[in-house]
């Protein structure tokens, strides 16, 4: 066996069997010698491997030393791409930066600068790269090869997703009058990122599907409970955003409009609200006068 490491010796090793039919270890001319565990067998040494077989690493080279007699585990297919999958992930992928520039152009001015466009035309794509390279270089190091064309079939798909319903979800809730619905586009947006994340991972990783889908909904589980609570420490609300700020276009308002009375009645719980909110801005700010005061009378009095 011919070993592509400058750690091996030209004739490093020989196993061979004895008459009992053991196999047997024997070093040779090797400056490394051979790692068997915690040992480390020199040159000129044998070592009677056993019958479970044995790892060995020679150089920087691991050898698993394995025998007739051990059973294996069947063979696991590969993911594969389905056939057509390139396609339509390059589609995607023209769909996305058409998406980027059209909503670009929705919100510039007339008469706009065109270095403008410069951000959207070389910052996607380099991110893009970038952000694919990083993957590939991940399913290098654990799956042993450079898979940018697996990682950019997973990427532009997943990214034009993502996209649509940062543009469209707003919209679909205002035309329904769905506040909640609204206030849950940035939890949606958080999972369509961590299975992002999950089928590049699996991608590296093919072996463990199951611990990595449980690895991220948990991290994800634990973002939304950590974001969660810190709004509703600074701000008394479960989501940021007080209220819907996303005005539905005319043509697509599917929810009734609804009596200025029944809003005003809506409205009527607010005032308590707001008001025990002014009593305690001005609690606190008495409070800390307070101790301002008391600060600044003990350094007069020394």
């Amino acid at each position: 066996m011919v070993l592509d490491d400058p750690h091996v010796a030209p004739h490093h090793a020989r196993l061979a069997a004895n008459d009992s039919g053991n196999v047997v270890l024997t070093v040779l001319s090797s400056h490394n010698g051979v790692q068997h565990g915690k040992r480390r067998i020199a040159s000129g040494q044998t070592l009677v491997l056993p019958d479970t077989g044995a790892l060995m690493q020679l150089g920087a080279t691991h050898l698993n030393l394995r025998l007739p007699a051990e059973v294996l585990t069947p063979e696991q297919p590969m993911r594969r791409m389905p056939a057509g999958g390139t396609a339509w992930a390059l589609l995607a992928g023209v769909l996305l930066l058409a998406l980027l520039f059209g909503t670009q152009w929705l919100g510039m001015d007339p008469g706009t600068d065109p270095s403008v466009w410069l951000p959207t035309l070389l910052g996607v794509p380099m991110a893009l790269v970038l952000w694919i390279g990083l993957w590939a270089l991940v399913s290098k190091v654990f799956s042993h090869r450079f898979d940018f064309g697996g990682h950019l079939r997973i990427a532009l798909p997943w990214l034009l997703s993502i996209s649509l319903v940062d543009l469209l979800w707003p919209q679909v809730a205002a035309a329904v009058d769905s506040p909640l619905m609204w206030q849950l586009g940035g939890a949606v947006q958080a999972l369509l990122v961590a299975l992002l994340v999950r089928a590049h991972l699996v991608q590296a990783l093919p072996s463990h599907p199951r611990a990595i889908g449980a690895a991220v909904a948990a991290l994800l589980l634990l973002g939304v409970t950590l974001t969660v609570v810190t709004t509703q420490r600074q701000t008394d609300r479960w989501f940021s955003a007080p209220y819907m700020s996303t005005l539905p276009l005319p043509a697509t308002r599917l929810a009734p409009t609804v009596p200025t009375a029944a809003l005003l009645q809506g409205m009527a719980p607010l005032q308590g609200a707001l008001a025990a909110r002014v009593q305690k801005a001005r609690d606190e700010d008495e409070a800390d006068s307070a101790t301002t005061d008391g600060n600044e009378g003990g350094e007069d009095s020394e």
